[in-house]
């Protein structure tokens, strides 16, 4: 392509293969003085690739003043609905929900119907991403399968491949097998579309730390560490790191370990932490295991707080964007019935004019018209009730064990820490999960393992009273608040449920194993009316709990936090 026009396709490739290279490239295009000779529709692509060049830099005004521009000028359909991607994409980094979901629905309006399917597919794969990043999975994986993956590009292919990796790991939801996903990133790879290879193989590498496999996730990491460190992506160098630090504190790898936290530190203070809660959540919970691994307890507890922060940041974050998610759906179809409305009175009018003289033609159109919106109205009134339902369920209750979520119990427990502090009342804290958990899924396989975990909850609800509560907080490990107990009492009731789990029978599974739990148990009395404390309390007599041996329930060990 001569010089004093875009060259499209050296842009897009840059983007896909070099991203320091694709913002310097743009960046330079933008301050040179052949712009002004370029004809209008170039100068307004090129606002295109400056306010992506922008979001990947976390300059998110730069990028929405040039997005914008491209929506209220360009007349190309296909270039305003990537400005419209970008824009989804946009809102959602900085929060602003309401305003990505508004601009998401728009994918389906009419004048986009000629957009190319491969810009279509990439439209889809945003208002996926969004939903999945609103805690939306089964909604995300719905609109993943729609996507016809066999007529994009390899780009938009390793795009929506991603996503599907990401779905995975966040809610265990498997569009594709994992064994499918890593062949179909094989090809991605040969493709040289790296930047979403790598971002998958990231993704892929927690599902393996999920599942207990931290070999293979970390094997997976170092294949790849130096591609990750030449593209240069921030999010992506912050994220890797973080999840690499992750595995070696599940690894328990000392001599490694020291030397990855302390590089992942300074990279805490980077763009990348502040514009992702996802990388920081990842960075705070590895810095926070390993510190306390390296003996390193003030630096533990810091960065366990910034763990716990950011974790009720995000899970506020998730529960805004959910609400906003419906709002704009409900905004999206007053829209499209008041057009309907707007046709139907203009439609009215004619049919007057025409038939003056017709009355009573004319009042069972009227009956017709305020049936019609009264029958719209309760549709969408009833729509919206049942997807209230529906959230707050998913909200509450873990989906497999059908006990409270993490987020759910952890807002229990702090409204109860408040009502028992002003009354000074007696409160129980026991943390328990089962031992030798990922040897049932190795040997019998993650369905077993399901089966276990549903068991091993019911089994230990039933030991509770009506006041208590139990909830999921991690993959195998469990929380339960005991009300108006002190540590004795605690104890005799931790002591029932390892019991009650310890009598569950598997015949049922097909296999024979035995099925037992550690528990570590602290008190609101001793400790104060702290969550922090009382989850830092019994996570160390759980951990005591396993070293003498598994199997056992474990009081508070007398110790500073």
């Amino acid at each position: 392509m001569a010089a004093n026009s875009l060259d499209v396709n050296q842009i897009e490739s840059l983007f896909t293969s070099n991203t320091k290279d694709f913002i310097k490239h743009v960046n330079e295009l933008a301050d040179g003085n052949m712009l002004r000779t370029w004809p209008e529709q170039d100068q307004v692509t090129l606002n295109y690739y400056i306010g992506v060049a922008a979001i990947a830099q976390n300059d998110y005004q730069k990028a929405e003043l040039s997005l914008n521009r491209v929506l209220n000028v360009s007349d190309n359909l296909d270039l305003q609905y990537r400005a419209v991607i970008a824009l989804v994409n946009l809102y959602q980094h900085k929060g602003n929900f309401y305003q990505a979901f508004s601009y998401g629905l728009q994918f389906s309006d009419e004048k986009f119907s000629e957009v190319k399917d491969e810009i279509k597919a990439v439209g889809l794969m945003a208002m996926a991403l969004a939903l999945m990043d609103s805690g939306l999975y089964d909604e995300s994986a719905n609109l993943v399968r729609k996507i016809q993956l066999d007529k994009v590009s390899s780009r938009a292919r390793c795009a929506a491949l991603y996503l599907i990796s990401q779905i995975a790991y966040k809610s265990n939801i498997f569009v594709k097998p994992l064994e499918q996903i890593k062949a179909d990133n094989q090809q991605c790879a040969a493709e040289k579309q790296t930047l979403y290879e790598l971002l998958t193989d990231s993704a892929v590498s927690l599902v393996y730390l999920n599942q207990g496999d931290s070999e293979r996730a970390l094997q997976l990491l170092q294949e790849k560490n130096a591609q990750v460190v030449q593209l240069g992506y921030e999010n992506l160098t912050v994220g890797w790191q973080a999840v690499l630090v992750n595995i070696l504190a599940s690894k328990k790898d000392l001599s490694s370990l020291e030397t990855e936290a302390r590089k992942l530190e300074p990279l805490t203070q980077t763009k990348a932490i502040e514009n992702s809660l996802e990388v920081a959540l990842l960075a705070y919970q590895g810095l926070a295991s390993s510190y306390k691994l390296l003996g390193d307890q003030q630096k533990a507890m810091h960065y366990l707080e910034l763990y716990q922060q950011t974790y009720q940041k995000a899970n506020n974050r998730q529960m805004t964007a959910a609400l906003a998610y419906y709002a704009a759906l409900m905004q999206a179809a007053e829209r499209k019935q008041e057009i309907s409305q707007l046709n139907q009175q203009t439609r009215q009018l004619q049919l007057e004019n025409e038939l003056a003289k017709a009355e009573t033609v004319n009042n069972r159109l009227y009956l017709l018209v305020a049936l019609t919106v009264l029958l719209l109205l309760t549709t969408v009134l009833y729509r919206t009730h049942r997807s209230g339902i529906k959230l707050k369920e998913r909200v509450t209750f873990d989906k497999l064990t059908r006990v409270f979520s993490r987020d759910h119990f952890e807002d229990v427990l702090a409204t109860s820490l408040t009502v028992a502090q002003g009354q000074q009342q007696k409160l129980g804290f026991v943390l328990f999960d089962l031992d030798h958990f990922k040897q049932v899924n190795d040997s019998y396989g993650h369905q077993t393992g399901d089966w276990v975990l549903q068991q091993a909850a019911n089994a230990a609800q039933q030991c509770l009273r009506k006041s208590d509560a139990i909830g999921r907080i991690g993959g195998e490990e469990f929380a339960i608040l005991l009300q108006d107990c002190d540590l004795s009492m605690s104890w005799a009731l931790a002591e029932s449920v390892r019991l009650a789990i310890a009598d569950i029978d598997t015949t049922p599974t097909g296999h024979q194993f035995s099925v037992t739990a550690s528990l570590g148990v602290s008190t609101a009395q001793d400790y104060g009316y702290s969550a922090r404390k009382l989850f830092a309390v019994a996570d160390e007599a759980l951990y005591q709990a396993k070293q003498q041996g598994r199997n056992r329930v474990m009081p508070q060990v007398p110790r500073q936090f």
